[in-house]
């Protein structure tokens, strides 16, 4: 069954003009069962070229639509922001692994974060925490260092 999130209501939402490539875009990731780089993007949408992707991307990050998680890999992945926070703070950051073998970046979205206190006048935005080493199939296949 094809997943129902009001995609032009979530851009709107953010203040986004919702246009076919950005729908497109949007909705690549929120049908994805895990956070995607702009590069699978443009794999999955052969007709939408990079620079499209690449501006919506950087429009979806700068309104807080999804979130950018750097697993130590080259390049940055991004994931829907679910929590409709629009305030500039995200309620629903999570733990990510990323498996050194094969490569794939799993949501862990049971695993929030935790936030450490910060010292008097900060304000966190938001964080990341990436663990890396073997994802379950990885595992099972006896992989090792």
């Amino acid at each position: 069954m094809k997943n129902k999130t009001d995609i032009t209501g979530m851009l709107a939402r953010a203040g986004i003009r919702p246009t076919p490539v950005r729908i497109l875009i949007l909705r690549t990731l929120v049908d994805a069962a895990r956070p995607l780089s702009a590069q699978e993007i443009e794999t999955r949408l052969e007709t939408v070229d990079r620079s499209s992707i690449t501006r919506a991307l950087m429009l979806f990050t700068e309104e807080h639509l999804v979130h950018v998680i750097s697993d130590g890999t080259s390049s940055m992945k991004y994931e829907p922001c679910h929590s409709h926070c629009h305030d500039r703070l995200h309620t629903d950051e999570h733990v990510h692994f990323h498996c050194r073998m094969c490569g794939s970046t799993e949501c862990l979205a049971d695993t929030p974060i935790p936030l450490p206190p910060l010292p008097a006048g900060y304000r966190a935005e938001n964080a990341t925490f990436v663990i890396s080493g073997l994802c379950p199939t990885c595992a099972a296949h006896g992989y090792k260092k």
